[in-house]
């Protein structure tokens, strides 16, 4: 009889185990394993062509001549175009010959104030005298420098009635025509750009900043490539130029400058972009799936199971996406068993039945 009663205690808590475990929530696990992954992370960025240059005449006339069709590619120097000069010649004409004057008086007053320290070195002649034509010497000497200044500056005028490519580049499409007048520092006449090696500037966080730097001096192997609109990517490799001396204090960001070659001129100033950084991560390095992760306004968080599928919380500092895989720098360690799929049936806290019992990396 006792025997009896114990068997029947056994069939029922046997039951009732069963049915406690029916009860509680099923849930996919994996386990958190380290590997390699390559990584392509994007980051928006604008074409800077490296020199944007306006061309504005430095002198005021009507545009005389087109030297060079839209388009061109020019060298630095080279003339583009000409506005008239006559103005300039003819007041460049009339200060020469002011020059001449003046150099003329100087030349008397020379002569003078030479001749009076003669007489005076014999008393001939009283100092007074001297100290005036000495006076007169240095009066021309100025006179004569300004009008050196005066030709200088109308030489310069009739010099720049000749607008030339201040460096080597592709001019665009004029936005005057012949005859039109131009006024000195105002009218654009065309922009030259010079589009090699092409800039791409993207931005950072600032807590990016030493990786950056890391790279920038070729300890890594990250290599960057332009993907434009249309998922294509762009075929030369590009290289960190420059990273900015500053933070942008609303941001929080650091400006990166990449340079790509552009020798087929594809590559435009101005152009919206996305710049990859490709690289591939050490083979400590952790990730889990991506469906994985709890987010909860800034913070993210995976549940954890412990040896007897208790659910537990664990806050991570995630990385970039690699697939469907996210990578975590902080937060987990390989051997980690995290829930994959129910996390919105499960809190901390609660016991679990496990199906699927994996890895985490798939």
């Amino acid at each position: 009889m006792i025997l009896c009663i114990a068997c029947g205690n056994s069939k029922k808590q046997k039951e009732q185990a069963a049915m406690m475990a029916h009860m509680k929530p099923t849930v996919v696990a994996g386990e958190v394993v380290a590997g390699s992954y390559t990584v392509a992370e994007k980051f928006p960025g604008t074409l800077v062509a490296h020199d944007v240059v306006e061309l504005r005449p430095d002198v005021t006339g009507y545009l005389e001549a087109i030297r060079v069709p839209d388009g061109s590619n020019v060298t630095k120097g080279q003339p583009l175009y000409d506005i008239d000069r006559s103005r300039y010649v003819a007041a460049y004409g009339q200060v020469a010959a002011s020059q001449q004057q003046a150099e003329a008086d100087l030349a008397f007053k020379q002569r003078d104030y030479d001749r009076y320290k003669s007489l005076l070195d014999h008393d001939a002649i009283s100092k007074q005298t001297v100290d005036q034509a000495h006076t007169a010497l240095l009066t021309a000497q100025a006179n004569v420098a300004a009008a050196k200044a005066s030709v200088a500056r109308a030489g310069t005028d009739v010099s720049h009635a000749v607008v030339r490519a201040p460096v080597s580049g592709k001019i665009g499409i004029v936005e005057i025509k012949v005859g039109d007048i131009v006024n000195a520092g105002q009218t654009l006449i065309n922009t030259l750009v010079n589009e090699h090696p092409m800039f791409a500037d993207i931005d950072i966080p600032q807590n990016r900043l030493p990786e950056f730097i890391r790279i920038r001096k070729g300890q890594t192997g990250n290599k960057f490539y332009i993907q434009f609109g249309d998922g294509s990517r762009y075929g030369e490799e590009g290289k960190i130029f420059t990273i900015n001396n500053i933070v942008d204090p609303q941001a929080g960001t650091v400006r990166i400058r990449l340079a790509f070659q552009n020798k087929d001129g594809m590559l435009k100033s101005g152009m919206s972009i996305v710049v990859v950084m490709q690289y591939a991560t050490p083979a400590s390095q952790i990730a889990i799936p991506a469906k994985a992760i709890i987010q909860n306004l800034s913070e993210s968080s995976v549940f954890t199971l412990s040896k007897d599928n208790v659910i537990g919380a664990a806050t991570i500092v995630p990385g970039p996406i690699t697939d469907t895989m996210q990578l975590v720098a902080s937060g987990l360690k390989a051997g980690d068993r995290i829930v994959v799929e129910g996390t919105q049936r499960v809190k901390p806290g609660d016991t679990v039945n496990v199906a699927g019992a994996g890895a985490a990396k798939h």
